[in-house]
């Protein structure tokens, strides 16, 4: 799959029931392979992936595969673990042993385990956590979770790097009392803060182990795992962190003793291989998924129990990005917007068993969605109406050129969009960017497209990590757009900034939703699809599950293998 966004999950602690999970099983809703056991310690399990990941370093790593290969190298106050019998995404203490807040949710305490280590064996200290969210606010990690930047109460401050780090205060907001306690305090009320502090900004790193921007070919572990080695593009490969105590960590099994990750083979090719179910391969799976040409064989008698299948919290979408002159015009935005054949664009994702056409960005059964009404453009679009509004908006051929990971199911996609387009007179040229480095392209204004695919999943239950992300604006910058809103859209902002005041977690919720009905209204973004996934995984893999949380992913922090030779 291409990537999209981080995933997110549940705040405060709640349980969310998922409509949708891993399945293939039988009707209770066993997964796959998973026996009665989640299989042998020992092995090596072999993760396909069609490109190499963005980025590993905490402080950057915020796009769905990265943050599952993250998961077993580093560890964060708290995280989520899905619960695949129940079907839930549960809300664990990681790194933290207890946290409390203040009653106005600004000031937050965190306290960390006992034997929690580093690679090394060294123990891991409040004040690498304070490092790591510090090194966030450089302006050389911007492609990471902004939650430490937007949330902690440090204005002006710039990172570590610059000004002796604060003459050596580094960021006031966050304080360390001793090598247990870190204590957030926030420039606004943030009642879900447990479920931020799952961001990989909130992971330990030791400013001696710090390379800057080079970190990101070697974090130092705090998790089950360490790098043995790294090729960038080619290969990954993990073993064990000797020093990991699976008594502190209730999100991890960590039975494989290693972890190869294989960059850059085809989609089909890698399909062929494990639908084979070869020797080499049976402890093996992909990332990407199985591609639309090969579903008709999830039948076959060697294949069917070997299928995973599962849905996502994230949602795709295709922004309009508004600092380009001609989409400043919103009757062209609009055309656009009922341009769009939205089944055309799902049939390029692989059609109605990999993704399904949706209505909004924010997902159907989350708290706060509402169904589209203002457009009411179907979803194969209205190409009477999108003409219509061409001419209104006094368009005149322009080319508009339209951003897309080079990966197989976007590029389809894409040329699926594309086509719909010009169908109703609109020019439209495609820009195939490597997966690798998709997201920091668009994220920079001056190299960001006309148009671009995106995806966003929320980072908990939350609207806050939704709407002020994909729309709101740096708070850093207040003129400038976040740095996931690739349209560059500048509505609401006003509301947003009182909402952030706010105290009351329903009222924000509920004011949130409203705002995105009107902010929907402008025309900033196309809501397209949700991925449906479908794996085909190695007879030897053992509990294997499609994780919602992290864009649908096979579960790497639960799998294991039934035979260890």
């Amino acid at each position: 799959m291409d990537n999209v966004k981080r995933t997110g999950a549940i705040a405060l602690g709640f349980v969310l029931t998922l409509t949708a999970a891993a399945c293939g099983g039988d009707e209770s809703g066993t997964p796959s392979g998973q026996g009665d056991t989640a299989g042998a310690k020992g092995g090596t399990v072999t993760v396909y992936h069609v490109s190499d990941v963005e980025h590993l370093d905490p402080a950057r790593n915020f796009v769905t595969d990265s943050q599952m290969i993250g998961k077993l190298i580093g560890r964060t106050l708290t995280d989520y673990r899905y619960d695949a019998e129940a079907k839930k995404i549960v809300l664990e203490k990681d790194l933290a042993e207890s946290y409390e807040s203040t009653p106005d949710f600004k000031t937050w305490t965190f306290k960390l385990k006992d034997g929690i280590k580093y690679e090394d064996g060294t123990p891991i200290v409040a004040a690498d956590i304070k490092y790591n969210a510090e090194r966030s606010f450089s302006a050389d990690m911007a492609e990471g979770a902004p939650y430490a930047h937007e949330y902690l109460d440090c204005p002006g401050y710039k990172g570590p790097y610059v000004a002796g780090n604060n003459g050596g205060k580094g960021c006031t907001a966050i304080e360390v009392p001793d090598e247990k306690t870190i204590i957030f305090k926030l420039n606004r009320p943030v009642s879900s803060f447990d479920g931020t502090a799952s961001m990989k900004v909130f992971s330990p790193v030791p400013k001696g182990k710090d390379t800057k921007t080079a970190y990101d070919n070697r974090p130092f572990s705090s998790g089950p795992y360490k790098i043995e080695t790294y090729t960038r593009k080619k290969q990954l490969v993990l073993i064990r962190n000797e020093h990991w105590d699976q008594k502190t960590d209730p999100l991890r099994t960590a039975l494989p003793d290693k972890f190869i990750f294989k960059f850059g083979d085809a989609e089909a090719t890698v399909d062929q291989r494990l639908i084979a179910n070869g020797t080499a391969d049976q402890s093996s799976l992909s990332f990407a998924g199985l591609q639309p040409e090969n579903i008709a064989k999830t039948n076959q008698a060697n294949v069917k129990d070997r299928i995973v299948e599962g849905t996502d919290i994230c949602r795709r979408y295709i922004a309009f990005n508004q600092q380009k002159p001609l989409l400043k015009n919103q009757k062209l935005r609009e055309a656009l917007y009922y341009g769009l054949d939205r089944t055309s664009y799902r049939d390029g994702r692989g059609g109605e068993r990999l993704a399904a056409v949706v209505d909004s960005v924010i997902p159907q059964d989350m708290e706060g969605y509402k169904p589209e009404e203002h457009f009411k453009a179907p979803p194969e679009g209205d190409p009477a109406k999108a003409k219509q509004l061409l001419t209104e908006s006094g368009y005149k051929g322009e080319k508009l050129v339209l951003a897309t990971a080079d990966s197989g199911l976007a590029v389809k996609a894409a040329e699926a969009a594309q086509a719909s387009w010009k169908a109703v007179g609109i020019n439209v040229e495609l820009q195939k960017i490597p997966g690798d480095n998709y997201y920091s392209t668009q994220q920079q204004d001056s190299a960001a497209a006309d148009l671009i695919t995106a995806g966003w999943c929320y980072d908990w239950a939350s609207l806050t990590t939704i709407v002020p992300s994909v729309f709101g604006p740096d708070t850093t910058a207040p003129n400038k757009a976040a740095q996931n809103n690739y349209g560059r859209s500048q509505a609401g902002w006003d509301t947003m900034a009182e909402l952030a005041k706010e105290t009351d977690k329903a009222k924000v919720e509920s004011g949130l939703s409203d705002l995105y009905v009107e902010i929907m209204k402008t025309a900033p973004v196309v809501p397209t699809v949700q991925d449906l996934n479908v794996y085909v995984v190695g007879s030897n893999l053992d509990n294997v599950v499609a994780d919602p949380n992290t864009g649908g992913l096979p579960d790497l922090t639960q799998i294991g293998l039934k035979k260890v030779s």
